[in-house]
């Protein structure tokens, strides 16, 4: 007997807001992050974001720092890809492949973990910037809440899973779909920047 469909649960629900919620921030921050390098000029007026409050306040500051990008491409940009891949992974696979939910969880629960310890370095940045950016320690929260529901919902499949598990290679083109968002997003920066049509912008990230 194979699996069928399961109502759905409160973990089940506060783990699509939270990915949801993070790939909303991620949107904002990264487009401002594009929109601040542009070249020949910004194409937004800097300290007027959505989370320019203050002077000490003030996500427009901190895109502009060296911080911003700590692993060779924009933070926001990197958060960006993952979370919409994990995002279409979760989504799209329970949708399409409900026989595989309990892999689905805890494959996402793993990497939400992976995500997580990121953060660790993240904050780090963040005490060291000389203003604050509102909307970035929020997409940690989100994060924690995302990795925090995922082990809940792999614990409830574990619990309710029924019969031989179906055979993993069927999700093997959905892996490479999912890993695509943070390959297309960050290979996309890359070509503006060597285009020239933005300026990479500084960064902390050495060889």
């Amino acid at each position: 007997m194979t699996d069928t469909p399961a109502p759905r649960s409160r973990s089940h629900t506060v783990l699509a807001s939270a990915l949801a919620v993070a790939v909303l921030d991620c949107v904002y921050l990264s487009w401002r992050y594009l929109a601040l390098h542009a070249l020949p000029a910004p194409w937004v007026t800097p300290h007027t974001g959505l989370c320019s409050w203050t002077a000490n306040i003030d996500c427009d500051r901190v895109l502009v720092t060296p911080e911003a990008r700590a692993f060779f491409v924009p933070n926001a940009t990197l958060g960006l890809g993952f979370f919409v891949g994990a995002a279409y992974w979760w989504f799209v696979g329970a949708r399409r492949w409900p026989e595989h939910r309990l892999h689905l969880a805890r494959t996402l629960a793993f990497w939400l973990g992976v995500a997580t310890l990121f953060t660790l370095r993240f904050w780090w940045l963040l005490v060291h910037l000389p203003a604050l950016c509102p909307f970035c320690p929020w997409n940690h929260v989100f994060t924690y809440v995302a990795f925090a529901a995922a082990l809940l919902v792999w614990r409830r499949e574990a619990r309710e899973h029924r019969g031989p598990h179906a055979p993993w290679q069927q999700l093997i083109p959905h892996v490479f779909a999912s890993i695509t968002p943070l390959a297309a997003i960050n290979l996309a920066w890359w070509w503006l920047a060597s285009r020239g049509l933005i300026d990479q912008g500084p960064t902390i990230a050495r060889w």
